[in-house]
């Protein structure tokens, strides 16, 4: 009895308090690190498993293409739908793998069919994407020419139209987002191309070009949403 008045006395001090607090903080400071080494483990795994079924927007998106002028470009849209399809399809497979639901055994083939995949649909993306920025470039052109042309026959400005001022400044902003785009997909491309060749070219495989590359993607994306 006298053991356990001492006891309630000692918790019931200041000190008591003090070591009860503490004990509450290391044990919430273990929890805190168990989880987030977890949480850090399985940060690819889960960004993986975000993508599961992405694959099906490239098939549905390839179900809808409507028919182009040139089939060479029809086939280009086809092969970057494919790709990237492809992709994200294997993708699912790997995050299998890595998650334990199937065996390991075919990881570095179907990794490798897949960065090849990746990379058929980016040199895809940006031989379109440059066809479209040829495009813009031309309609952008020929537009500031014809603004340039009112302005000549006018004195003070009053004919030219306020919509074709807009207009123009679409196309630039148009323009400069498909520009944004190539480079994104150049930097996705040295990405997977690495994967590709396992790190082995050391023009590459440089951890702080690797990060810039992911950086650029990623200020790229930003930029594209920032305005949506």
């Amino acid at each position: 009895m006298d053991l356990l008045t001492l006891a309630i006395a000692v918790c019931r001090s200041a000190l008591g308090m003090d070591l009860l607090t503490l004990a509450i903080a290391v044990c919430r400071s273990a929890l805190v690190l168990h989880y987030t080494s977890k949480l850090v483990h399985g940060h690819s795994c889960c960004r993986k498993a975000y993508r599961l079924g992405k694959f099906l927007q490239d098939v549905n998106s390839a179900r809808k293409m409507k028919a182009w002028t040139s089939s060479s470009l029809a086939l280009l849209e086809l092969v970057a739908y494919a790709g990237e399809g492809t992709y994200y399809f294997l993708d699912q497979f790997l995050w299998l793998m890595k998650a334990g639901f199937i065996p390991k055994h075919n990881e570095s083939s179907v990794s490798k069919v897949s960065a090849w995949a990746e990379v058929v649909g980016y040199a895809a993306n940006i031989i379109l994407s440059l066809n479209k920025y040829q495009q813009l470039v031309h309609q952008e052109q020929a537009l500031a020419r014809k603004i340039d042309s009112l302005w000549k026959d006018s004195v003070d400005g009053s004919t030219v139209d306020p919509s074709l001022t807009a207009q123009l400044s679409l196309l630039r902003s148009a323009r400069l987002l498909r520009l944004a785009l190539i480079v994104q997909d150049l930097a996705d491309s040295m990405t997977a191309i690495n994967d590709i060749t396992g790190g082995r070219y050391r023009g590459i495989n440089h951890p702080v070009l690797l990060a810039c590359a992911g950086l650029v993607s990623a200020a790229v994306s930003s930029y594209k949403y920032w305005g949506s």
